[in-house]
């Protein structure tokens, strides 16, 4: 008998809804705080988040017991890959479980210590952990699956992971480059000045520095992604458009914020579709095209943009260097299996 059960298309595929209701629960949640005043743990954010982890238990569960009874023994009752899924579990338990009692003890988190908050980090790397079995599972199997259709499970939860990760970066996702978030010119209050160069200073380096992170987002799962498993065509797409629009529906105040996230990831996966055999052109242009889009739709949507031409043909350029750059770190292509 095998060491292991064989994969399953049925677990694969619940299993990735259930990375998908975690990470939107989780998302939700964000946009709950920064919306509402939460007063209680058993709030709907939370609740979302807990079913999406429920499902995950009850799934798991449902396939040791019927591979138990096929003959595995209760440690290895899961497909191969599946090895995270149990820890993440036992790890988010710990953390839901410690987080209650966090609350209920101190009160709720707000901004940066909701962020930071040790039990809220340890739900999250738990979540990580069970979100990597459909991805590993693909990975590991003998003939990794070559069609869209079948990559679907894989693609679902590591754009979940996306998720996951955009959720630990929040507070740098947007450039918010719209006009409208432009900084008080220092030159109309000149008592004022010093102080205004400064945060002018300072939001143009959060810009920046969303445009370097989501760069390198884009980038590092794209190689991770297409170096493990030969992706079918529409796979980055995929993983662009489900890893980018959690975050971007929590954090979108308007519809022109929420459409430049989505034109841009559908552009930069499209264009990774079309150009993954060329490694140079794959690593710089899915990060500059996914921000040369995303500003042109802000400033066709949201009234311009307060930034300079120079900061916005950089940022692209910016953009493309450090995809080319990470692509560059991590060593030579190595090409996916047949």
């Amino acid at each position: 008998m095998n060491d292991r059960p064989a994969p399953s298309a049925l677990y694969d595929w619940s299993m990735a809804i259930a990375s998908l209701w975690c990470s939107g629960g989780i998302l939700l949640d964000a946009w709950y705080h920064f919306h509402s005043t939460v007063e209680t743990f058993f709030e709907p954010a939370h609740g979302l988040l807990y079913l999406g982890l429920l499902a995950a238990y009850v799934f798991t569960a449902i396939a040791m017991v019927v591979n138990h009874r096929r003959g595995f023994a209760w440690n290895r009752a899961l497909p191969k890959g599946y090895e995270t899924t149990t820890a993440g579990l036992i790890v988010f338990l710990a953390g839901g479980v410690l987080d209650m009692i966090k609350h209920a003890l101190w009160g709720f988190e707000q901004g940066f210590d909701a962020l930071l908050s040790p039990t809220h980090l340890l739900i999250g790397a738990g979540m990580f952990l069970i979100i990597a079995g459909p991805v590993r599972s693909a990975i590991e199997r003998a003939r990794p699956p070559s069609t869209l259709p079948a990559q679907l499970p894989m693609l679902l939860a590591l754009a979940s992971m996306m998720e996951l990760v955009h959720w630990g970066t929040q507070f740098i996702f947007l450039s918010e480059a719209e006009r409208m978030n432009a900084p008080l010119d220092a030159a109309r209050f000149p008592h004022d000045t010093l102080t205004l160069l400064s945060l002018l200073y300072d939001k143009q380096g959060i810009g920046l520095l969303a445009v370097l992170v989501q760069s390198l987002l884009l980038v590092g799962f794209a190689l991770y992604a297409a170096r493990n498993i030969r992706l079918a065509p529409g796979a980055l797409a995929v993983l662009f458009l489900v890893g980018n629009i959690f975050i971007a529906a929590a954090h979108s105040n308007y519809a022109g914020q929420f459409a430049a996230v989505i034109v841009a990831s559908l552009c930069a996966g499209i264009f990774g579709d079309a150009v993954g055999r060329r490694p140079n052109l794959f690593a710089f242009g899915i990060p500059a095209l996914y921000w040369a889009v995303l500003l042109a739709v802000l400033a066709l949507t949201m009234g311009g943009l307060w930034w300079s031409p120079d900061v916005v043909a950089g940022s692209v350029i910016f953009a493309g260097l450090a995809g080319l750059f990470a692509a560059r770190l991590v060593g030579k292509e190595q090409s996916p299996p047949p």
